[in-house]
């Protein structure tokens, strides 16, 4: 087996305090844990700074733990080179919302300050890329709808985005913010957050696949990775919310691969050479794509 621990999130952007519906969940799963027998843990904290606690203590406890996390880890190509960032793009574009993003006890954050600040410098004082905020949060550079792209600005979709609506799927591009089943805020805040747990542990973590390549980490206590729940088929119990289901069949689904040794494919899947450097380098990729 790859991992001791399997642990999945489905994060939020919630500018308050919040629980149920449309906010953080957590499933914690050791290895050989069945949903049906209760040894998948689920957990619904109020706010970000819970959470990451809590994400923090489920890795101190075990050895090897695969984190994944619904959210983009990556940009689209070319968005690190478009903020004048040096050195390995992701990493540049982590420390850039690790310290720009402010995110309190109370869920209160600056995400679309932060994006409209991102616009100005991609945009060149215009509006775009992000788009997508509440009519208070609008400024020169941050609309509220969906802005007229320009040929200069990096692409709308990652390669692994445009994989999946090559199948017929409809992920959601990183530069939107707000709307029905919207994850650029959620991006925002959760890779600031991660950024912040990247620095607390050190080198026993590590970002599939900008740290690990294409192939199953080996050697490495922590392992994080972007997962798209909603590419599963999940049934959702009368009683049950969604989002908690969903990161419950997950884990699930993670951990019964992790005991049948399959789950080491899903860390290789097949890249089209030309893209592969993209990959890599800024945009990542979903776990489970194949």
């Amino acid at each position: 087996m790859l991992f001791e621990r399997i642990v999945v999130v489905d994060w939020s952007a919630s500018s308050a305090p919040t629980t149920g519906a449309d906010s953080v969940w957590i499933a914690v799963a050791d290895a050989g844990a069945s949903a049906g027998a209760g040894g998948i843990e689920l957990s619904n904290p109020s706010t970000r700074r819970i959470a990451l606690a809590e994400i923090a203590a489920a890795v101190d406890s075990v050895g090897s733990t695969l984190i994944g996390v619904d959210f983009s880890l990556g940009f689209p190509r070319g968005t690190a080179e478009a903020l004048g960032l040096v050195g390995r793009p992701w990493r540049a574009m982590w420390e850039l919302l690790g310290s720009a993003v402010s995110d309190d006890e109370r869920n209160r954050n600056n995400r679309f300050a932060v994006a409209s600040s991102l616009n100005a410098e991609v945009a060149n004082g215009a509006a775009g890329p992000f788009w997508g905020c509440p009519p208070a949060q609008r400024t020169d550079y941050l609309t509220s709808t969906k802005p007229a792209r320009t040929a200069a600005w990096p692409p709308e979709w990652r390669h692994v985005e445009a994989r999946l609506r090559a199948e017929g799927l409809r992920p959601f591009s990183a530069w939107q913010l707000l709307g029905a089943g919207a994850v650029g805020s959620q991006s925002l805040v959760g890779i600031a957050a991660l950024e912040r747990l990247r620095q607390n542990l050190g080198e026993r973590l590590c970002v599939w696949p900008f740290d690990t390549g294409m192939a199953a980490p080996t050697d490495t206590d922590v392992v994080v990775a972007e997962v798209w729940p909603s590419r599963w088929p999940v049934t959702v119990p009368s009683d049950m919310v969604k989002d908690a289901a969903q990161v419950q069949a997950t884990a699930q689904r993670l951990v019964d691969m992790n005991s049948e040794g399959t789950l080491g494919a899903l860390f290789a899947p097949l890249v089209e050479s030309s893209q592969l450097d993209d990959v890599l380098r800024e945009e990542g990729w979903v776990l489970g794509v194949t």
